[in-house]
């Protein structure tokens, strides 16, 4: 039955990740999520269902449009793997729950962010505000008595991240601030280590871009993902994290 629970996760985990590929690329452009179904970006000839099989079909194609033969970007699988993998990380960790159900609304609309993030360096308000209430709706319900924590602690993310903000804006976007709100509306406490790793890494990973000069000093680089891995390393080890931190007190 387990095994069975897996299978079904991973598999909708696919299936919605093909979905998020749609808003991903339309988005950002302004286009209906729903009408027109799912074209080539290139040709623009619609896409068969047969050839819109999550993986199975970029394998199947060799990574080309059937018709004009373009290569298809590589996010597309991407997109559908990273998915299948959190569904079933939020599966194994959570059961199912409340907070396994949090915690795939919040991948979901971290992989959004991210995605669109790397490729316009733009964090939609469309996603992160109706998903901020959904966090806090999932948080609050879960824990009726402590019902002002996650809302303490999305607004305290915003409040922190604000001020970053305006001591060094062009380090930090006003999306990323919205984020980070998101992200503390689900994670509530959690959010501190969230936040702590999306620094660390973004910090690390631009250390390295300069050394390898693929950017310039104090040149600005998308930090969505970052606060965005921070956030599902803190979703999966957050309290293991916080208690780890609290011993050395």
């Amino acid at each position: 039955m387990e095994v069975l629970l897996y299978i079904i996760f991973i598999i909708a985990g696919l299936a919605i990740g093909s979905f998020l590929n749609v808003i991903i690329y339309r988005l950002p452009r302004k286009s209906s999520i729903i009408i027109p179904s799912s074209f080539c970006p290139s040709c623009k000839s619609r896409i068969k269902f047969y050839d819109n099989i999550p993986i199975l079909s970029y394998l199947i194609l060799k990574g080309r449009c059937r018709q004009c033969k373009a290569k298809i970007s590589l996010r597309y699988p991407a997109v559908e793997i990273i998915a299948a993998i959190l569904f079933a990380l939020n599966f194994y960790f959570f059961g199912i729950s409340l907070s396994c159900l949090a915690g795939i609304f919040l991948s979901i609309a971290l992989i959004i962010v991210s995605f669109i993030d790397i490729e316009m360096k733009l964090i939609p308000n469309v996603i992160v505000l109706p998903f901020t209430l959904i966090g806090l709706s999932i948080s609050i319900s879960s824990d009726l008595e402590r019902w002002w924590i996650p809302i303490a602690y999305s607004a305290g993310a915003f409040l922190f991240m604000f001020i970053i903000n305006l001591i060094y804006p062009k380090g930090m976007g006003m999306g990323d601030v919205k984020l980070s709100m998101m992200a503390g509306a689900f994670l509530s406490e959690k959010i501190i280590p969230g936040l702590f790793i999306g620094f660390l890494a973004g910090s690390l990973i631009g250390i390295l871009l300069i050394i390898l000069k693929r950017k310039k000093f104090r040149q600005s680089i998308a930090f969505g993902p970052f606060i965005s891995f921070g956030c599902i390393a803190a979703l999966f080890y957050g309290d293991k994290i916080i208690n780890w931190y609290l011993a050395f007190i």
